[in-house]
This record gives structure tokens, C-alpha cells and sequence, in this order.
């Protein structure tokens, strides 16, 4: 999968894809709850996004598209898009906030940080799901999958409501275990971290139940769990850098369970949502070679490809399948974007 001959195409997973998807399960990280975790719960996730495919355009109601990298018929990875977050169950994560106290008396001025458990991100869409076998990575697979979400989002706005967040994996210890678990969460629940987090995949309202209702000073919590506030892990960090490349930025809330920071953007002022550009396949053929992200503007047949700038634009139009009256949508990958 690594030569650099074969041509990726980014695509909605197909139920013809279940058993190749099931197979790849064995190469998650248990801590991607986002990923559908058995047979029965893929077929599902395959259904709810066929039929959000389906759907005509309009304000998001809970969806979810499912993406699947497509090497000749190996599946590689997958991305996906959650849309409408908060609308059959919260969608929990902490606010750090900043206190201010000054004592005249003493001339002592103190700043802490505290920890406000909130549900801010009702209404938005997730970006998750992000992954790709080990064997194929490199190559520009990794940003092909997680800006084909933003293409998808590109092609109809409204589907995906006012802003997009993702949640960044968080910081871990040499053990393997995030310390900000360690100090907060383990008093809470008592359980581990993996059971925990995949429970919240499948119904938050424990978290609610067990969380505690009061905010929690920063400054109480041991060295290691404070460094590890919004502080990503080793191996998500290029995925964080791809979306702040997008114009994605941590806006002081962090994952309840490990404390990485939750990076969003308003839609709009997304890059490739405000920069795609739209044009006929036949009208765009008749440019010069580029390097950058082409697809399908129609939601019922969308798919990604990279082109090259040694590919004639005609060939790239021709991997993606698309004729010469079909819209599509174009976006530049240079240096901002790269």
C-alpha cells in the first residue's frame, strides 16, 4: 500500500465493505470510541450513513457519514462526520476559566484555573473516526482522509450547522495511562479509562450522574495531570496540525476523560469550505496540472481524490469518475493548507 503509484479515493463505506471494515477492527486503539466496536454495531454505522447520503439537503438531525479509503478495492482507513451533537444525548466536555483574586491587606493577587463541566457544543458536527491501517501511512493518506470530511462538508454547508468541532486524543504516561484520568475521573467512576470512555460512546448519562456538579481548581491536581491539560497525544498531534491548518483552534475545552483539547471552527470560515472552488468537470479540465483535493458537489455520488502536479487534470477527473457536465469541487493544497 505504500507505492507511490496507486491513487487513494476517499469514498462513503458501502455494506459491501463490512467484512474488509470488520477485519480492520483488530488494528483500532480501543481508546477510538468512535469507531463501531463489532460486526453487528459496523453494519449499523454503514446503514445510518447510506441513509444519510440519501437524505435531501437540510439542517442536520443527528447523522452520521461514514468515509472509507479505497486503494483498488483494499479499504485503508476511515473518517466520518457527526452532525447535530447534544440532540439525543449531552455532549459533555470541561470549560477552563480563569479566576482573578486580589487581597488588598496582603497586596496578594492569585489566578487559578478551574474545570466547568458544560454541554457547549450542542448542534455542532464532529469530526472523527480518523484512521488509517499501519501499513498505510505516509504518503498524504492521513490528510486525504481527514480533509474529505471538509470537502463533504464543502459540497452542502447547511447539513452540518454553524460550527465543527473534534475532540484531540490526550496525553498518556510511559504506562500507557492519561495522568488527567488518573486525578480526576478514576475518583469519579471507578473503573478504568478504556471502560469509561467506551461507555460514553454508547450513553453519556452516567457522566452526569458521577461527574462531580461542582468546578474543580486546576491548581489541586498533581504536576502530571495539569501538564497533561489540552496537551495532545504524541500520536494525534499531526491530526490536530492538519485542522488548525484549516483554520480549526483550541478554544479552552478539553475531553472529560483524558483532558485533550477540543479544537472547532465556525463553518464558514472553514478553508476549504470557503475556498473550495465549484465548477463544471468540463469547465475545470481545461486548466494546467495542479496539486490538490478534487470531488463530486453531489452528495449522492461524493468522492475524493488528490491530484498531482504532473497529472493532467482530464485523468484525475477520469479516476474520479466524473463526466464532463458533472459539478465538482476543487481545493489548491500548497503550503497553507499542507
Amino acid at each position: 500500500m505504500t507505492a507511490a503509484s496507486e491513487k487513494p479515493v476517499v469514498r462513503p463505506a458501502r455494506e459491501s465493505d463490512l467484512p474488509q471494515l470488520v477485519d480492520m477492527l483488530d488494528k483500532v486503539d480501543p481508546g477510538m470510541v468512535t469507531m463501531p466496536q463489532t460486526e453487528a454495531d459496523m453494519a449499523a454505522r454503514i446503514e445510518q450513513s447510506l441513509g444519510a447520503f440519501e437524505k435531501p439537503s437540510g439542517t442536520p438531525e443527528g447523522e452520521a457519514y461514514f468515509l472509507v479509503l479505497d486503494e483498488d478495492g483494499r479499504l485503508a482507513g476511515t473518517s466520518s462526520i457527526f452532525t447535530n451533537l447534544g440532540a439525543t444525548r449531552p455532549f459533555y466536555s470541561y470549560r477552563i476559566s480563569r479566576q482573578s483574586k486580589l487581597s488588598p491587606e496582603t497586596s496578594s493577587k492569585v489566578e487559578l484555573d478551574i474545570l466547568h463541566l458544560v454541554n457547549d457544543y450542542h448542534g455542532d458536527s464532529e469530526l472523527g473516526t480518523l484512521f488509517l491501517v499501519p501499513e498505510a501511512r505516509g504518503g498524504g493518506r492521513g490528510r486525504l482522509l481527514s480533509f474529505a470530511r471538509l470537502m463533504l462538508i464543502a459540497a452542502d454547508p447547511i447539513r452540518f450547522g454553524p460550527r465543527v468541532m473534534a475532540e484531540i486524543r490526550g496525553w498518556v504516561d510511559e504506562t500507557g495511562k492519561p495522568p488527567f484520568w488518573e486525578a480526576v475521573g478514576r475518583h469519579f467512576f471507578g473503573m478504568d479509562f478504556n471502560d469509561a470512555d467506551g461507555l460514553s460512546a454508547r450513553d453519556s448519562r452516567f457522566i452526569a450522574d458521577l461527574m462531580p456538579r461542582y468546578p474543580i481548581y486546576v491548581d489541586l491536581l498533581p504536576d502530571e495531570a495539569r501538564a497533561a491539560i489540552a496537551r495532545p497525544n504524541t500520536g494525534a498531534a499531526p491530526a490536530k496540525a492538519l485542522l488548525e491548518s484549516q483554520g480549526f483552534r483550541y478554544n479552552s475545552q478539553v475531553d472529560i476523560f483524558d483532558g485533550g483539547p477540543d479544537i472547532d471552527a465556525y463553518t464558514e470560515t472553514i478553508s476549504i469550505v470557503r475556498d473550495a472552488e465549484r465548477a463544471s468537470a468540463g469547465e475545470w479540465a481545461g486548466g494546467d496540472p495542479a496539486k490538490g483535493l478534487l470531488s463530486f458537489a453531489d452528495f449522492k455520488r461524493f468522492a475524493v481524490v488528490q491530484t498531482g502536479d504532473d497529472e493532467a487534470r482530464g485523468a484525475a477527473l477520469e479516476r474520479l469518475g466524473a463526466g464532463a457536465s458533472d459539478e465538482i469541487l476543487f481545493y489548491p493544497l500548497g503550503s497553507k493548507s499542507a
